[in-house]
């Protein structure tokens, strides 16, 4: 009972830092600015600040996750649960990075991609033609391995 309260603590802590990860911003290594505030200064583009933040924040997730599932006092289903998440975060990592390195290929360094539970969205910059969407869901689907049905496309 004991392990299942401090687990259950954990994981409330984990989430905890989540949110305050999204609502503050985290800061930048060299500077020790939030990123907010660098975006004020050296106007980054958009991708790039959503980019740093996936990146810091799986960064954290993993680490905690790691943590939990190697816990001497971590129980066996919150520890398998916790290999699941990291499972499931490092496919999604993968996912991600293999359709927006396929669009950059294309000339589309600005396009996002978010895959979460087996679907996916990417977000591409400005208004695009159904022409256009046919070209980016076939890239998405060749680099994900997803079906059309699990591809969302629009634009930001």
């Amino acid at each position: 009972m004991k392990d299942r309260v401090l687990n259950i603590l954990m994981l409330a802590a984990v989430a905890a830092a989540l949110i305050l990860t999204f609502l503050k911003g985290t800061p930048d290594s060299e500077t020790g600015l939030p990123l907010a505030t660098i975006a004020a200064t050296a106007a980054p583009h958009p991708a790039e600040i959503y980019r740093a933040r996936r990146r810091e924040t799986r960064a954290m997730e993993q680490s905690l996750l790691a943590t939990l599932a190697s816990g001497e006092l971590t129980d066996a289903e919150t520890r398998t649960m916790a290999e699941k998440q990291l499972v499931e975060i490092t496919a999604n990592d993968e996912t991600e990075l293999a359709v927006e390195g396929a669009l950059a290929a294309h000339g589309y360094a600005d396009a996002l991609c978010v895959a979460r539970n087996g679907s996916m969205t990417v977000f591409l910059p400005g208004e695009i033609t159904a022409d256009e969407a046919a070209f980016f869901l076939e890239i998405a689907r060749d680099a994900s391995g997803l079906e059309p049905e699990s591809i969302r496309l629009t634009g930001y």
